[in-house]
């Protein structure tokens, strides 16, 4: 740690947290899949099971959620919505022992963009649609593929105490 005028700074920490926020960032703005609207592919929201590891991921999946959200067609929206439902998820993700469970948290909690596209479209149809497309692709990037990832990096000792070793 470092303290100069009077404040500590961890730079580890704020390394880290700047590195992960441009990952998801990057990973958001460039993989070729869709981002943003009813259908959301984003292989960045694997990145949030770092969550379940450490919580001292929360700062920089938060920054890199909302930079990346400030790209979307509702960015304005989506960059307080999506980034409040994420800083939930995370919050409880780090409550939880189970791997699959913490994953679930992510999926549950995209009812909250949903829940505000519904009081601007204010029709129930389109809602519960939206609502299902959104939680049905965050539930296979997040609750299938990534704790498929997870679970098989978990194996690598380097990779754990790396993700581990704030």
């Amino acid at each position: 740690m470092n303290k100069r005028n009077g404040f500590t700074t961890d730079t580890n920490f704020l390394v880290r947290s700047a590195v992960i926020a441009a990952l998801y960032v990057v990973l958001t703005l460039v993989v070729p899949m869709p981002q943003y609207g009813p259908i959301q592919f984003r292989f960045s929201e694997i990145l949030v099971l770092l969550v379940f590891y450490d919580r001292r991921y929360i700062p920089g999946l938060v920054l890199g959620c909302a930079i990346a959200n400030l790209f979307s067609p509702m960015a304005w929206f989506d960059v307080i919505f999506g980034t409040l439902s994420s800083y939930i998820a995370f919050r409880l993700m780090e409550r939880t022992d189970n791997l699959f469970i913490a994953s679930l948290f992510p999926v549950l909690l995209v009812s909250v963009p949903a829940i505000g596209t519904y009081l601007i479209l204010d029709n129930s149809g389109a809602f519960i649609a939206m609502l299902f497309s959104f939680m049905a692709s965050e539930f296979v990037m997040v609750s299938i593929i990534g704790v498929i990832i997870f679970k098989i990096l978990e194996k690598n000792t380097g990779f754990m105490k790396f993700i581990t070793d704030f």
